[in-house]
């Protein structure tokens, strides 16, 4: 299930960030944006496109899906039904690889269809 405010994704985010010991302004200066806006994204008073949702994934080495789900789903790499558990740091690079690789062609049949 997704979200369906950008409050939680907003929340997201702030918990990615958190996860990878980066800052609003570490963010900010990746997607070449102030910490100000930065901030209305966090707190969800800034709406976001698909191509700024992805670049945040991207810089905070997450999946879109990760951004976007609604707090009750657990969205990791190292939980995969068919798999078990994947504790191998190399393998889950792999499959973080995989799931980027996956929402890049997501964003390009969403731009191919509109």
């Amino acid at each position: 299930m997704y979200v369906t405010d950008f409050t939680q994704v907003g929340a997201n985010i702030q918990k990615q960030l958190t996860r990878k010991g980066l800052t609003q302004q570490n963010l900010a200066d990746a997607l070449g944006i102030s910490k100000q806006v930065m901030s209305k994204i966090i707190r969800g008073n800034k709406a976001i496109n698909v191509t700024e949702l992805a670049m945040i994934a991207e810089a905070t080495g997450t999946t879109t899906d990760a951004l976007l789900a609604a707090p009750d789903e657990p969205t990791s790499a190292d939980s995969l039904s068919f798999m078990g558990n994947v504790t191998d740091p190399s393998m889950l690079e792999k499959i973080n690889l995989v799931r980027t690789a996956i929402d890049e062609i997501h964003l390009l049949e969403e731009l191919l269809h509109e």
